[in-house]
């Protein structure tokens, strides 16, 4: 059986920075089309809402980039990491080593998001996070702060990091359709 290791905030909108939601409570599509190929879903914590709570301002990758969230994300990086080596699909090595053959593992994580981005991520190396400028940001290419450290905590276990699939929540014009597109192109991919 798959694994899909699914971002905090697919499963419970109501972890997103205020008015960052596109619909109520879960993201169904995205969820339905894991359910219709036979994943099973588990859902990873959000770095963002456990270190800032729920009523914090939207930041960039650079406002996120310090030392102190860092370590908060390679905090849960380490569960996370945990929970599959002890996870019962994981007896057999291949369910947490995707290089190996047998069990499939995939990370759904946010495009845009500068924490989950798996391809593109807000930047603003200027920018302070004043809510009247949310415009005052960019997407560039690049992984989030929390991507990067779960990638090199399954690294310094010895395991090749899962595939990364990034869905476009936090870009502009995302509707829930459009994020269960963006997840049939990166599992087809």
């Amino acid at each position: 059986m798959p694994i899909a290791l699914v971002s905090h905030c697919l499963l419970n909108q109501n972890a997103k920075v205020s008015d960052g939601a596109i619909c109520p409570g879960i993201v169904s599509p995205v969820i339905d089309l894991l359910r219709e190929r036979g994943f099973r879903i588990l859902q990873m914590p959000c770095p963002e809402f456990t270190f800032a709570g729920p009523d914090r301002w939207w930041q960039s990758k650079e406002q996120y980039d310090t030392p102190t969230y860092r370590e908060h994300c390679r905090e849960l990086a380490r569960a996370v990491v945990d929970e599959m080596v002890v996870n019962p699909l994981a007896v057999d090595p291949s369910a947490v080593d995707p290089s190996a053959p047998g069990t499939e593992v995939v990370v759904i994580g946010i495009d845009g998001s500068p924490s989950s981005g798996v391809d593109l991520v807000t930047s603003a190396p200027g920018w302070r996070g004043e809510p009247g400028r949310a415009d005052a940001w960019t997407v560039v290419p690049g992984r989030g702060v929390w991507i990067e450290e779960l990638e090199a905590e399954f690294r310094s276990r010895g395991l090749r990091p899962p595939r990364m699939v990034g869905v476009g929540m936090d870009l502009p014009g995302a509707t829930p359709d459009s994020l269960r597109l963006d997840l049939e192109s990166g599992l087809a991919g």
